[in-house]
């Protein structure tokens, strides 16, 4: 039976890690960007389900449902989830202190996210939908909570856990949707709970291993609030001004597309999503190794990875540019042929916004998050009137060449602070064989690695 205690019995001494998490960084990266793929694959696949049995018009009407939910629990965060990562590496001794703040914070956090969905939503959705938008909302502290234990995962370095989070969610969407598809309920209401209900789940399963990890913590608890807080306000505008970004294209083309073209913008953002791949993976393990290191070490791994990563991911788009009309007749039918040209804006978008998060994770693991919160203020500032002045005069072609046009902006602002911040030429900028015998001696490590093991 787990007992309360004081921080003095629960964090003096450092909870075990999994033998699982023993990898390098090259290593988790390589097993988080494999599971990152297959989930891609996952998420095409629902996709195409709800794509091809609801069609454009439905597709644009599940969007709305779903969009409220969903973006209030990804900017509703208050920066909770990124403090605690941090506060771990730094000051691990007291995990159980800082788990349990986080903890109470989210529950806080996602009450108000429920009020706010409840007054915002009947002003943004069609009146037919807004009790069902209203309901969904009771899935957002669920969210909140998935988050902020997929933090915690992170934090210990156990990403076995993490990554587990991450596949189950899409897995039991994809399943409940098959259920739907073969009784024939898939309708944009039922597709919308089951891409929100399946963070339930997940996130009670995640919460019982952690509390099977630490103890419940009453005394000395202010510090740890205080700790959280701090840290998770200056990092707080990179989650809601990075949603913002996310997801104001969808509430804005809301109110200047009809359902049909909205679908095929929907349809071209989804399939954009798979360049993410690189990014997204890669910082999942950068962001908890760096904020390990001195700040000078953590900028110039930032930086070689944030190099190596884009020259691939660029060579990957051209290739998967190519591609994509064929790809987008094959899985979602020929009524979407017409996002094949956002796609082609969209999938440059997703590399370079990636790639800004990228190198701003060095201000985020030496406790500067504030650079990365003015990157993504910039992005929200730049995207409201890109989006009302080409919207209607280029439709939504339009809106791809506006968030394209705001994230090079957004990169080049970082590449300029980061060279003023940590003394690095701009032309390091660009990858030299420096990066990739630094490349290749991680891979020679860990062939190294895995044959001491094998000995053993």
């Amino acid at each position: 039976m787990i007992r309360a205690g004081t921080d003095t019995t629960a964090s003096s001494v450092l909870p075990p890690r999994s033998k699982a998490n023993r990898k390098g960084l090259l290593g988790q990266t390589l097993i988080t960007m494999a599971i990152s793929v297959a989930i891609l694959v996952v998420n095409m696949a629902t996709g195409i389900i709800t794509a091809r049995f609801l069609g454009p018009e439905g597709r644009g009407v599940q969007t709305a449902l779903i969009l409220w939910p969903q973006f209030l629990a990804f900017a509703g965060t208050f920066g909770i989830h990124a403090a605690l990562l941090y506060h771990m590496k730094k000051d691990p001794m007291h995990e159980a202190k800082l788990y349990y703040a986080s903890l109470w914070l989210t529950v806080c956090a996602g009450a108000i996210c429920v009020a706010a969905g409840l007054l915002l939503i009947p002003a943004w959705v069609e009146a037919e939908d807004v009790v069902a938008a209203q309901w969904l909302m009771a899935t957002t502290p669920f969210v909140l909570l998935f988050f902020m234990h997929n933090a915690l995962f992170r934090g210990r370095e156990e990403f076995h856990l993490f990554n587990r989070m991450r596949y189950l969610v899409p897995l039991l969407t994809l399943a409940a949707l098959l259920l739907l598809a073969m009784g024939d309920r898939l309708t944009p209401i039922t597709s919308a709970i089951a891409y929100t209900a399946t963070y339930i789940p997940v996130t009670v399963l995640a919460m019982i291993r952690a509390m099977r990890i630490y103890r419940p913590v009453f005394a000395g608890m202010r510090s740890a609030y205080k700790k959280i807080l701090a840290y998770g306000f200056g990092a707080y505008g990179i989650d809601l001004l990075g949603n913002l970004i996310l997801y104001l294209d969808q509430i804005i083309l809301i109110h200047l597309l009809a359902p049909g073209p909205l679908g095929l913008y929907v349809v071209a953002v989804s399939f954009s999503r798979v360049a993410a791949v690189f990014s997204s993976s890669i910082n999942m393990v950068l962001y908890p190794k760096a904020s390990s290191l001195p700040p000078g070490d953590a900028a110039l791994l930032t930086l070689r990875v944030f190099k190596l990563s884009l020259v691939a991911a660029l060579a990957f788009v051209a290739a998967f540019t190519v591609a994509a009309p064929f790809l987008i007749h094959l899985l979602y039918g020929s009524s979407f042929e017409g996002s094949t040209d956002i796609f082609r804006l969209l999938v440059l978008e997703v590399v370079l916004s990636g790639a800004a998060l990228m190198l701003a994770q060095a201000f985020m693991a030496t406790g500067k998050p504030f650079v990365a919160t003015v990157s993504q203020a910039i992005g929200v500032v730049l995207i409201i009137p890109l989006m009302y002045y080409l919207v209607p005069e280029h439709g939504v072609i339009g809106a791809g060449w506006a968030l394209l046009l705001t994230s090079v902006i957004r990169l080049l602002f970082v590449a300029v602070v980061f060279e003023w911040k940590f003394r690095f030429n701009l032309r390091t900028l660009l990858p030299g064989s420096d990066d990739y015998r630094w490349l290749i001696s991680l891979i020679r490590g860990r062939k190294t690695q895995a044959a001491v093991r094998s000995q053993q």
